[in-house]
């Protein structure tokens, strides 16, 4: 989900807790996951969390078809290819 820097230090991280066991909010690009999703970078600048992957190329790939776009088995008798 790519959201603001801003919008994001609303959101739990799964990363960080304290010594309590308790969840903490997202620190935005302050973390070393934060990805930026375009060229802009700053508070108002979409991004995401990289731990989730990039959001736009996984909706790429699930309509390019998946698995039944996947390349053919390899040979079993060629281990190069």
């Amino acid at each position: 989900m790519a959201a603001t820097e801003k919008d994001a230090k609303f959101l739990f991280c799964p990363l960080l807790t304290t010594p309590d066991g308790k969840m903490r909010f997202c620190q935005g690009a302050q973390c070393m996951m934060w990805r930026w999703a375009g060229d802009e970078e700053g508070e108002a600048a979409p991004g995401f969390c990289g731990l989730a992957s990039a959001p736009v190329a996984a909706s790429r790939l699930a309509r390019a078809g998946g698995f039944l776009a996947a390349a053919p088995k390899k040979d079993p008798d060629n281990p190069f290819g």
